[in-house]
């Protein structure tokens, strides 16, 4: 009974504190590297125009959808192979059962799907009966910014999803879902760090965010497999990334 107690013990992703570690690594990484696009920028335009206000320059930058598209997919590109890296270190712990990298069934992707619409469609409701904006002025502003729109796209609907989902819904739920927080307290706490990272919005933009990151958690749990969040990452994006286009195109 002891060595099946050791044995379970230690089959299980890394302990609470070392994902907490791993987390502010990868995000580390992830900052620098967005650190890095923005000081591109700033250097060809500094070439360009001797002049400009660094600081001014800078923060006009933070609704750049041009800059902001190729800060993602960079950072993207580079924390998701880390994150599956440092996952797949936990030798004692299968990468496929770390980061659930399982097929579910059609009735159970059709369930979330269904649940994905009527939480995007409740949204949208709640928001205009709110007297508010259906699309923020940040995504309207990045949109017009985009220089290259597929490129935005790319980011928003597939770089971004799948680094966000194997991130926040893989690695880090799994390690703290497995600590004394359990699964409740690594729902709560995922879909609140991921809110905050959201800082861009306005609070009802980002209590939106955090609303959504529930609903992608409770589908990693019930459905066991970060296919299904990140496929509803995915689509969500895209239904804001249409109406972003069709109110700055008709509307605006």
């Amino acid at each position: 009974n002891d060595l099946q107690l050791i044995d379970e013990t230690e089959s299980r992703p890394w302990g609470f504190w070392p994902t907490i570690g791993f987390s502010a690594l990868i995000f580390v990484v992830f900052s620098a590297l967005q650190f890095m696009v923005l000081m591109a920028f700033l250097a060809f335009e500094k070439a360009q125009n001797p002049q400009i206000d660094p600081d001014a320059f800078v923060q006009s930058l933070s609704s750049n959808g041009f800059c902001l598209a190729l800060s993602a997919i960079l950072s993207g590109l580079v924390c998701t192979p880390l994150t599956l890296l440092i996952a797949k270190l936990r030798k004692v712990y299968p990468l496929k059962e770390y980061l659930a990298l399982k097929g579910v069934s059609k009735r159970e992707w059709l369930k979330w799907l269904l649940y994905l619409a009527i939480f995007l469609v409740a949204s949208d409701i709640l928001t205009l009966i709110l007297n508010r904006p259906i699309v923020p002025p940040f995504m309207a502003d990045a949109y017009r910014t985009a220089t290259l729109v597929p490129v935005l796209y790319v980011a928003i609907v597939i770089v971004a999803p799948i680094f966000e989902e194997i991130f926040f819904r893989g690695f880090l739920f799994e390690g703290v879902r497995h600590s004394r927080l359990g699964p409740g307290g690594a729902i709560g706490m995922t879909s609140l760090v991921w809110a905050i990272i959201h800082l861009q919005y306005d609070t009802y933009g980002v209590s939106t965010v955090f609303a959504l990151g529930l609903l992608f958690r409770f589908a990693r749990l019930k459905s066991e497999s970060i296919y299904v969040p990140i496929v509803m990452h995915a689509l969500a994006s895209l239904v804001a990334m249409i109406e972003t286009a069709i109110y700055v195109r008709f509307v605006s």
